[in-house]
């Protein structure tokens, strides 16, 4: 009828037509084609001019299969794409599909997009544009079968890159009117799946924040602040800075109920404090949190000095008992709060990534060893310390692979069956040649796990 903007002209709707056989086919060909279909309209509904658009499909036809699976088989990206249908441009490059470059490499595309003498807000709109195409690139590259450890390690990097950026700006601007602290530096803290490089499309950022100086020291600009009440406020921008909604949807969720003393606690504390905190007063689990702890953002020698806090506060003599006392209670408090599901709840369920987490930290502590953010790396030194069986490494890749594949194609509580190509993407994740494989497969990998965490947690010394 040609009642959408993007179809009103006479030559958006030829361009339209010409285009719609193999459009057509392709929303035929996804998971559900229903759902694609009516993904397809809201997508044209919120297009701001269609000529250009079909005429980059037209022109660029190997890209019709793969929108019609964004369509259908992720809607998470599809989601995104309705809202910005210019994040189809990230998959034109010519290393669209390739890993993504160094951290370094990253902040230098985004330095050179931010340029000098921008508004704060424009600033930040070209960070979240480009952290937004990044991850919508990963997104597409996780469809086409690339290994989701190494998406997950990028989404990962795209991150530490926005995060940093996001951080400076955040507190150039406050520094405008409130000066900054002498001898006081934000340092950002990530932790959990962040900390550990192994971010899904749907994953939180844990975040604590932390200062360096002393609580009291002035700021020493025109509106003067106390440390403690200056860096609050910057963690507060910064966190809403990452996770407002925009016209191109919110960039991440930020968790920061990681930091001393919980949701009750200041949002910034001083390293200072932080220490005598967890050195003090720390619960086990605040412990286990932190061995998958690094610095994100903050100056060189400040991420050095919280590295060696971090290292000296897990690092310590530990009663066995105690430690698996309350290892075993923290678990059963996860699982009364998140019961875990079937064969394809690879997190929660028994046998599943908290399960292992759990086994890995619980060693890491008491044996004070193999002390690295990135589950994999731990993994491997325990098994060569011969702390654990080398194959809950390949357990590890399963489970690690299917939840990032799931967090990417299931928006919701994970469905009863899964449609063909969900399933074909599961089988591939998992490295199986069809999907009653990939069930075996996540079968044996939870079934190893589960062993682990009888051998270690029940009936180890």
């Amino acid at each position: 009828s040609g009642r959408y903007r993007a179809l009103r002209s006479d030559e958006a709707q030829r361009a339209f037509e010409a285009l719609l056989p193999d459009l057509l086919a392709a929303v035929a060909a996804a998971a559900d084609p229903a759902h694609a279909m009516a993904r397809l309209d809201s997508f044209l509904a919120d297009l701001p001019a269609g000529v250009q658009f079909f005429a980059l499909l037209a022109a660029n036809p190997k890209l019709l299969p793969l929108f019609g699976r964004l369509l259908g088989v992720a809607p998470v990206l599809a989601d995104a794409l309705a809202r910005r249908p210019a994040l189809f441009d990230a998959l034109l490059a010519r290393d669209s599909f390739a890993p993504l470059p160094d951290v370094t490499q990253l902040r230098r595309e985004v330095d050179a997009g931010v340029g000098a003498g921008l508004m704060r807000e424009e600033t930040l709109d070209r960070v979240r544009l480009w952290t937004a195409d990044r991850r919508f690139q990963l997104g597409a590259q996780l469809i086409e079968g690339r290994d989701p450890l190494g998406v997950g390690t990028d989404l990962s990097a795209v991150a530490d890159v926005g995060v940093e950026v996001l951080s400076r700006c955040v507190q150039d601007d406050f520094a405008l009117e409130h000066g900054v602290v002498p001898g006081g530096r934000l340092v950002v803290l990530g932790l959990g799946r962040y900390g550990g490089r192994a971010l899904t499309h749907a994953s939180d950022l844990d975040l604590v924040y932390l200062f360096t100086g002393r609580h009291e020291t002035l700021s020493d600009g025109p509106k003067p602040l106390g440390a403690t009440v200056y860096f609050q406020r910057v963690a507060a921008r910064l966190t809403a800075a990452l996770s407002v909604p925009t016209a191109a949807g919110a960039l991440y969720e930020v968790d920061t109920r990681l930091r001393p003393s919980g949701a009750k606690g200041l949002l910034a504390v001083t390293v200072d404090s932080f220490t005598r905190y967890q050195l003090a007063e720390a619960e086990t689990w605040e412990h286990m949190a932190l061995c998958r702890a690094r610095v994100v953002a903050g100056a060189p020698e400040d991420a050095a000095a919280v590295a060696g806090v971090i290292a000296q506060v897990l690092d310590r003599e530990r009663d066995s008992t105690a430690l698996r006392r309350d290892v075993l209670a923290m678990r059963r408090d996860v699982a009364a709060a998140k019961p875990g599901g079937g064969t394809w709840d690879v997190k929660l369920a028994r046998g599943g990534l908290v399960d292992l987490e759990f086994i890995i930290h619980f060693l890491q502590l008491r044996h004070r060893t193999a002390f690295t953010p990135d589950l994999r790396a731990a993994l491997v030194e325990l098994a060569i310390k011969g702390l654990i069986s080398h194959e809950l490494t390949a357990a590890h890749d399963t489970l690690t692979r299917v939840l990032a594949v799931l967090r990417l194609v299931v928006a919701g509580p994970l469905p009863r069956r899964f449609a063909p190509p969900v399933a074909d993407l599961l089988a591939q994740a998992a490295g199986a040649g069809d999907f009653a494989a990939a069930e075996i497969k996540v079968g044996l990998a939870k079934a190893a796990v589960r062993a682990a965490w009888h051998d270690v947690l029940e009936t180890g010394d």
